[in-house]
């Protein structure tokens, strides 16, 4: 289990666990283990069930839990309505209107926000569908789900004073924890290990920490000078693999690099020049 701190922009903790153990006591274990306050526990889509949100208010963690658009809880009657965003409340993230309700449900808390933009777009895809896989698109189908395109609806438990726009913005921050898990995977492939005595695997998992650390480091610098739309950070990785140190005449000289790279290192702040191993 990892976890990832919001402010901090990076993960900050790890801790190897049976797997026959629930997401859900390891969470209240380790956030008992790291001493700190106001952990909010954002979940999957695939993580909700009475179940869970009755566990997670017995363990007293705060949550913001998205639920399925299938699911029956979801009030989408406030949107059915003519001009119903005469009734909505509303914010603006990235550009584009966010609309949104709150409402009770069996005792718990839930938000429903509406992205017009995504809701075009969702639209836009499954008519195009109809047309191409009419077996499975129909325009029956399309009119049962017309209100629930473009929405997100959460369940939600917050001991502080958040607003709605906070907590989407809190469940939007997840893709960051998305993005390191990615980089864990695809890049360092720390998910596939063939350790079998349990200390060594810790040791394994220290050293993929360290790494998941400090891609997420070069992550964030990348985005701070907007180069994310051209590199990744793997691409970083393998020209720097490039670059290495030749020795002529007893003195050691470091390989060459082209004009594009030396300006992207100085952009970001690395000193290939002076780097010591």
């Amino acid at each position: 289990m990892y976890l990832f701190s919001a402010k901090m922009q990076k993960p900050v903790y790890y801790r190897l666990i049976n797997g026959n153990i629930t997401d859900i006591k390891s969470m209240a274990l380790c956030v008992e283990e790291m001493k700190v306050e106001n952990v909010i526990y954002i979940a999957d889509k695939g993580f909700y069930s009475k179940d869970n949100v009755k566990m997670m208010k017995k363990l007293k963690l705060q949550y913001i839990v998205p639920l399925h658009r299938n699911n029956t809880l979801i009030d989408f009657k406030p949107l059915r309505k003519a001009n119903f965003k005469r009734h909505l409340s509303y914010f603006i993230y990235k550009q584009r209107i966010v609309w949104y309700y709150k409402y009770k449900r069996e005792g718990d808390d839930f938000i429903t926000f509406l992205d017009e933009g995504l809701r075009a777009k969702e639209e836009a895809d499954y008519v195009g569908r109809i047309a191409t896989l009419p077996e499975l698109y129909t325009s029956d189908k399309f009119e049962k789900k017309l209100t629930g395109f473009g929405t997100l609806t959460f369940t939600f438990h917050i001991e502080s004073d958040k607003s709605c726009e906070e907590i989407y913005q809190a469940y939007k921050q997840r893709n960051e924890i998305e993005l390191v898990f990615d980089s864990y995977k695809n890049f360092l492939q720390a998910d596939i290990m063939y350790m079998q005595n349990r200390y060594v695997t810790e040791g394994w998992l220290t050293a993929n920490f360290i790494a998941m650390i400090a891609y997420h480091k070069l992550y964030v610098k990348m985005r701070m000078v907007k180069k994310l739309n051209k590199y990744s950070p793997k691409d970083l990785i393998e020209i720097s693999k490039s670059i290495y140190k030749l020795k002529i005449e007893d003195e050691w000289k470091t390989s060459e690099i082209t004009k594009n790279t030396a300006a992207l290192f100085k952009l970001l702040g690395i000193d290939y020049l002076n780097h010591r191993s």
